[in-house]
């Protein structure tokens, strides 16, 4: 990939209104403060600290590491030689830092067989100290009073990194509640819009070229943002601990990012018997089978959030097999899209690694986790009465995911009983271990 033009932009105008689903409906997002109770069989092992204000950068250990391995590094100094703080805030609140928001416009060009320049739009959260300034628009309308738009970064420190892709059709912003939370905890997030396959210009017949190019979205936006100009306030915050998410499709594009391997042979002959699956066309032309059998992999991503992934069955049997990275992977019971028997279920057998685990919505859906749940958007699939309410399933993402992160990039020991199922956050999730 060649990247040729970085510049800051502001959002361009969507309108008032969002068509999903072949509906239009007004965007009124719930407010990202939480009102539930989380259900915990035990109290905290840590408080968070008035004075935490150091931020968790470098790594102390190998990410694929059992979690015994993980958890003797929480005293070791990174690579880095930063030690990770001794005590961290609990998962289950947001963190110590303001939030702050903005977008940047990014154009490179993708490998073969796509040789034509690409433009996307990125959404960046990432730590302030500022405690007022203009709010945050999401979608040029959603108003987010406690999102700082352009606000200082944090000084003199780089940052681990969440990168978030999102679904098809979908958003950089359509899991707010998720990306804000890390930023609050000290991480930069950068997730593009992936052009093409958005909301507002989502191209049917472009969702097989997607396959390839959505990763490699992912990778120049990161770049992007890496190679920010020294004046510019985000420059050289971009930290060596990343960690890669996405939902539906994004979950997909996590999945590729974190080492899955393509089963070329088993497609090519899935589309002889049925040649309408989403990559069988395609595989027609020997640079796109070509560059599925290179895959994605990107060596720098040390862990991975899949959220309700999709397209599973391009990987095979086998594939997810080659992650070696450690994966959380969150399902819903409920899912109508990307559904468990297909997606969900093959997935968490196709992975493998001691640290994996796989948190289980069994009240929850496909659309649980964005925000057309939370905005009241659409009913079914996720939202509405039956399912688990979307302020509370926000809550126990962010604090599995978090936690996840923490323990197996740090070794954090705060979190060994939510990841080893001895604490509960809800009964409408269930954790799974290998």
């Amino acid at each position: 990939m060649k990247l040729t033009t970085i510049r800051t932009a502001r959002r361009r105008a969507l309108g008032p209104l969002l068509a999903l689903t072949g509906s239009v409906f007004a965007l009124a997002l719930a407010p990202a403060g939480c009102n539930y109770e989380l259900h915990t069989d035990y109290e905290s092992a840590t408080e968070s600290d008035s004075d935490t204000d150091a931020m968790m950068t470098g790594t102390s250990g190998d990410a694929g590491e059992t979690d015994d391995d993980a958890t003797s590094t929480t005293e070791a100094e990174t690579d880095s030689g930063v030690a990770p703080p001794e005590e961290f805030p609990p998962v289950t609140e947001p963190g110590p830092h303001g939030v702050g928001f903005r977008t940047i416009d990014v154009t490179y060009t993708p490998d073969a067989p796509f040789a034509e320049p690409r433009e996307l739009e990125v959404a960046v959260w990432y730590p302030t100290a500022d405690e007022s300034g203009p709010p945050a628009l999401y979608f040029d309308f959603v108003q987010r009073d406690d999102v700082f738009l352009l606000a200082n970064p944090i000084p003199d420190t780089e940052l681990p990194v969440l990168l978030f892709s999102h679904g098809n059709g979908g958003m950089a912003e359509q899991t707010f509640t998720l990306t804000e939370f890390f930023a609050s905890h000290g991480w930069l997030v950068i997730s593009p819009n992936h052009t093409g396959n958005t909301l507002i210009d989502i191209e049917e017949d472009r969702i097989p070229d997607m396959v390839v190019l959505r990763p490699q979205d992912v990778i120049a936006s990161l770049e992007a943002v890496r190679a920010l100009p020294a004046e510019d306030a985000l420059a050289n915050k971009v930290g060596e601990d990343i960690v890669m998410s996405g939902h539906s499709f994004g979950g997909y594009t996590t999945l590729a990012l974190s080492g899955a391997e393509f089963d070329i042979d088993g497609l090519t002959a899935e589309c002889e018997l049925d040649p309408s699956g989403i990559a069988c066309e395609k595989l027609q032309d020997d640079q796109f089978r070509a560059r599925l059998a290179e895959g994605f992999v990107d060596d720098r991503i040390e862990l991975a959030l899949p959220l309700n992934p999709g397209a599973v069955a391009l990987f095979g049997d086998q594939g997810l097999a080659a992650i070696d990275v450690p994966v959380l992977l969150t399902t819903a019971a409920l899912d109508e899209t990307t559904i468990e028997a297909e997606d969900g279920d093959p997935a968490w057998a196709g992975l493998d690694g001691a640290d994996d685990r796989r948190l289980d919505y069994l009240t929850g859906g496909h659309f649980t986790l964005t925000y057309a749940c939370a905005g009241e958007l659409i009913t079914g699939d996720g939202c509405g009465e039956g399912f688990i309410d979307p302020e509370l399933a926000a809550d126990v993402l962010n604090a599995y995911a978090l936690g996840f992160a923490r323990a197996r990039l740090w070794g954090d020991e705060s979190v060994r009983a939510l990841l080893d199922g001895e604490q509960s956050l809800s009964d409408e999730v269930v954790l799974s271990l290998p």
